[in-house]
This record gives C-alpha cells, structure tokens and sequence, in this order.
C-alpha cells in the first residue's frame, strides 16, 4: 500500500511538473503574439487567455496594462484602449496578481475615466494589502475627494464607492479616519453604508481608532465617533467610558470659532456627560465638574436648555466623589441666598440639586440642606431637603 502511495504522488509531481512546463510555453506564446498584435488583436488575445483560466497569465495582463500605459496619451481618442484595461483589470482581480498593483495605480492616476478607475480600485482591493505606499496613495486620494465634496462640488461617487469597498477589503488601520470622513459628510445612504461597514472590518482596537477621529478630525466627526462608540456593541462600559471621558475633555477644550462648531461641541459635551453619568463613571469628576459649570453659564444665558442642567447635575451625583458633593453644595449655597433675597426657585432644578446631594450622602452638605428648610422653598422642597439630610453619612 505505501509504495503505490508514493508511486500515485511521484505521478502526481511528473504530471504537475509537464503541466507547469506547458503552462510556461503557454504564456510564453501569448506574451510574444500580445507583443507583435494590434490593437484589435491584443483585445481578443486577453479575452482567448481569460476563458482558459490559467493562474499562470497574471504577467500576460501585466503586459496589457504597461501597454496601456505606454500609449496613455491615445487612450481619450481611442476607446479600445480603455477596453484592453477593463479586461486586464479584471483578470488581474480574478487571478489576484499582485505583481500588477503599481502599474493599476498608474493606471488610476493616468485614465480619470470612471469605469476604468472603478475596475482598477476593484483590483487593487484584492492586491494590495501590506503595500504601505499604494494604501496611502488611495486613503490621499479619498480623502481629497471628501475635501471637493465639502467644498459643495460633486466628485466621482461611483469611483468613490468602489474605493470605499477596496479600503475595507485591504483593512489597513491608516484608513479609519478617512472612511470615518467618508461616514459622517453624507454622499449617500449606499456610500455611507459601505463606509460603515468598511470601519467594522478595519484591523485594530475599535476604542483607539475611534479615538484618534476624536483627538484629529474637526469637531462634527468627533461627535459622530463619540456617538459611534457610546452606540456600539463591539466595546464594553470600561471602553465606552474611556472614550466619552476623552470626548469630554475634547468637547470642553477645543476653540470654536462659529456657531455651528460651538453648538458641536456642546453636543460632544452633553453626550459625553450622559455616557460618563450613565457608567458611574468617578474618574471623570473634574472634567464633570467643568462640564456643569460651562452648562449653567450656558443655562443663565439661555443658550442651552433646563434638561442638559438637571442632566449636569445628575451626573454629579452619579460621580459618588466628595468633589462633585462640594461643587453640587456650592451651587445650593448660591441658590439658597438667592431665594433669601427673594428672587424666586425653580423647583426641579432645586428638587434635582438636593435629591442628588443626598444620593452622594455627603456630610458637607448639611449645614447648607439645614438651612433650606428655613427659606421660603415651598414643601416639596423642604421635604426633598428633610430626606437628603437623613441620607448624609457621618
């Protein structure tokens, strides 16, 4: 039995080997009468190679590429050209030949064509994964296309849609923040589906990546990542609180210089808040802090609503720290000698302040919770007072 093994596998090789030799004569073959044909020929040459199916033609393509590219200044006058290129590009995708991926980007860079560029980015998907230089080549391109797009100007979707799908194929990690871009400006609803999907796939942590569009991109893209990650499945609460904590410190330090940039990071903020608040989450309870103080600014100026204050407030009492009791203390102070003075309350905002300061149940707050029973608070107040100052430890 072994030795009829061995003699199957000895037939095995000699017939692999006269096969390879013929494989070899093949192409030898195709090549010569590719380089001696028309035009009309070569065309009818790589459509003969492609029905054969040999793995072995992929430097035969090559050669109709390099062909095309050699007579680049014929191709707008002469549509054959342009043809030749589909038909290697898509025996190089099929073959996925990546001997060939310079000379497609070539070929990209040279034919602005559309459906030659789309065949071409199809390939290069296939082709070029670990090759640093193409892969930055194409995010650059992207990326320039999402510039001409938010200038107002429509650039090339369907060559944008096939480079969406060619980055997420290859995977590359470089590629997030533009894809990410590509998300967030709206070409379409089947661009912005592809993107997303694309970012899924991209190697590396989720967390970091994200990240990265919080701490590089302009603000509406630090949003919609923030948003992402708070949303996602793929990241755990630890995660999840690490980024918003960032995204909370983005959203309080980053300049805005127009109202639109302002009110995007205002949204970062109050986002960010809520996910920190929602996770308990006592790390953050400077940046909490600041947040709250820049909300009530906002608030007494009337540029953000009662509900992101209560929302600020909330969140401090969430922090459990004495830090946030302090400032949720302080602030009881300023409303208790306004109402002395007689300027009147809000009750929810006063019910939300002293419910939470009796959440955190610290002893700072007692004298001020004391004294609130003998201002003119109405009794819901002074019952919320009475209970918060049961819940203080001692």
């Amino acid at each position: 039995m072994r030795r009829a093994f061995w003699i199957i596998v000895l037939l095995i090789m000699i017939l692999a080997s006269v096969w390879s030799q013929e494989a070899g004569e093949l192409l030898k073959t195709y090549k010569r009468n590719f380089a001696i044909a028309s035009l009309d020929v070569k065309i009818q040459i790589i459509q003969d190679a492609s029905s054969i199916g040999s793995k072995e033609m992929g430097s035969l393509y090559l050669q109709a590429l390099d062909y095309v590219l050699d007579n680049s200044s014929l191709i707008p006058t002469d549509q054959r050209f342009r043809q030749l290129s589909i038909e290697a590009l898509g025996q190089i995708k099929d073959l996925a030949y990546a001997d060939a991926r310079h000379s497609i980007w070539m070929l990209f860079e040279t034919d602005r064509e559309s459906s030659v560029r789309v065949n071409a980015m199809n390939a290069l998907g296939i082709v070029s994964k670990g090759d640093e230089g193409i892969i930055e080549n194409i995010n650059l391109w992207l990326e320039s296309q999402n510039n001409i797009f938010q200038s107002g100007k429509i650039p090339d979707l369907q060559t944008i849609s096939a480079t969406v799908t060619a980055l997420g194929r290859i995977g590359d990690q470089s590629s997030f923040p533009i894809l990410f871009s590509v998300m967030s400006l709206g070409y379409s609803e089947h661009i912005t589906k592809q993107a997303k999907e694309a970012l899924l796939i991209i190697q590396g942590d989720l967390k970091d990546h994200l990240l990265g569009v919080i701490k590089t991109r302009p603000l509406p893209e630090k949003k919609a990542a923030l948003v992402m990650a708070v949303e996602s499945d793929r990241l755990d609460d630890d995660k999840k609180g690490e980024v918003a904590e960032f995204a909370l410190d983005v959203g309080l330090h980053t300049a805005a210089n127009d109202a639109l940039l302002k009110a995007a990071a205002r949204d970062i903020r109050f986002i960010a808040n809520r996910a920190l608040s929602e996770r308990k989450w006592s790390k953050a309870t400077p940046l909490v802090i600041e947040h709250f103080d820049n909300t009530l600014l906002e608030y007494d100026r009337r540029i953000s609503r009662k509900g992101f204050l209560l929302e600020a407030i909330a969140s401090l009492g969430n922090m459990g720290t004495h830090e946030a009791a302090v400032r949720l203390t302080q602030y009881l102070v300023l409303l208790n000698s306004y109402t002395e003075n007689g300027q009147g309350f809000d009750e929810q905002i006063m019910l939300a302040l002293i419910s939470n300061l009796g959440k955190l149940g610290d002893k700072i707050a007692f004298d001020d919770l004391m004294y609130a029973q003998y201002l003119n608070y109405n009794a819901p107040v002074k019952k919320a007072a009475r209970e918060a100052l049961e819940n203080l430890k001692w």
